[in-house]
């Protein structure tokens, strides 16, 4: 993997947060103005299916990166079983690790996109309720 690949991902990633932070910001902001909760309402469910769908897709490739992580980790060892200097344990997965490290850290960003949606679907979550609390408030 090269590095060109990671800093495409992390920056794809990174734009994927950054516009769904604007939309829940926007979101919350609407629920200022009771006379639109109904469009509020509608927005915070689909945005919220959106994340849902997004967090399924991310599990995939999570699964996907382990897959491979695990697959070239058993390459690995075995090339350095069989290296023709003997290698101690600690050497074997030191040497391991470097050869994996950029396929651990794209597993850690997808991991990190996959933390974001679950705490953006609780804020959406959290907004059902202040609609909820809202519209209780405006009967009373």
């Amino acid at each position: 993997m090269s590095k060109e690949k990671i800093i495409t991902l992390d920056e794809k990633l990174s734009t994927q947060r950054q516009n769904w932070s604007n939309k829940i910001k926007n979101l919350a902001q609407g629920l200022k103005n009771i006379n639109q909760l109904d469009t509020v309402i509608s927005d915070v469910l689909s945005t919220r299916q959106i994340l849902i769908d997004n967090m399924a897709y991310i599990n995939v490739k999570i699964k996907e990166q382990k897959a491979t992580i695990a697959s070239r980790y058993r390459e690995a060892y075995i090339r350095y079983y069989e290296y023709d200097y003997k290698l101690a344990e600690k050497q074997k997965e030191r040497f391991i690790e470097t050869d994996l490290r950029d396929e651990n850290i794209i597993l850690s960003h997808l991991e990190n996109q996959l933390e974001f949606i679950k705490e953006s679907v609780k804020t959406l979550d959290n907004m059902g309720f202040a609609i909820r609390n809202r519209l209780a408030l405006k009967d009373l």
